[in-house]
């Protein structure tokens, strides 16, 4: 009986060690497999972290292009509303000056046609006096082809000055 028993103990224990060995085994095989899990793993968070600094650097690129383009269009801004506030200036003064001139010049006509007036006036006045004193030439030449020219003639020759004045 004891060489059974030993017998069956040692059966056991190659049953032991022969479950232990395949525990083993399969121990060994899921530490490989969490291994090579854990490689993926670490090549996944490799290949994020990559990614990250990669999409980092490029936020930080367009952050930094943003804030460029921010300040490219306040002072594009700043320089639109500069012209547009010249050019209101500008339309401003011109339109100043165009109404100075405009009443410059409408002071102008106002002036000419006044003096056109005066001037109108002045040459009826010179012809109503031309017609006079064709008038009075035509007198006189009557008053020189008549007999009595003679007489005249003889009483003024004694004086030396001929007054002629109407």
């Amino acid at each position: 009986m004891a060489a059974e028993e030993v017998l069956q103990t040692v059966d056991h224990y190659k049953a032991e060690i022969e479950r232990l060995t395949k525990e083993l085994t399969e121990t060994t095989h899921e530490k490989i497999q969490a291994a090579e899990y854990g490689l993926v793993v670490l090549e996944e968070k490799l290949t994020l972290k990559q990614q990250y600094d990669e999409l980092e650097a490029e936020y930080d690129s367009l952050k930094q292009e943003l804030e460029q383009l921010k300040e490219a269009f306040g002072q594009s801004f700043s320089i639109h509303r500069k012209v547009a506030e010249d050019g209101e200036t500008r339309e401003e003064t011109l339109l100043q000056e165009s109404a100075s001139k405009e009443a410059y010049y409408l002071g102008k006509i106002l002036e000419m046609q006044n003096e056109l007036k005066q001037s109108r006036a002045v040459v009826t006045n010179v012809q109503a006096e031309n017609e006079r004193l064709t008038a009075v030439v035509q007198d006189l030449k009557e008053v020189n082809t008549c007999p009595a020219r003679d007489l005249w003639e003889r009483e003024t020759s004694s004086s030396s000055v001929i007054n002629l004045s109407p």
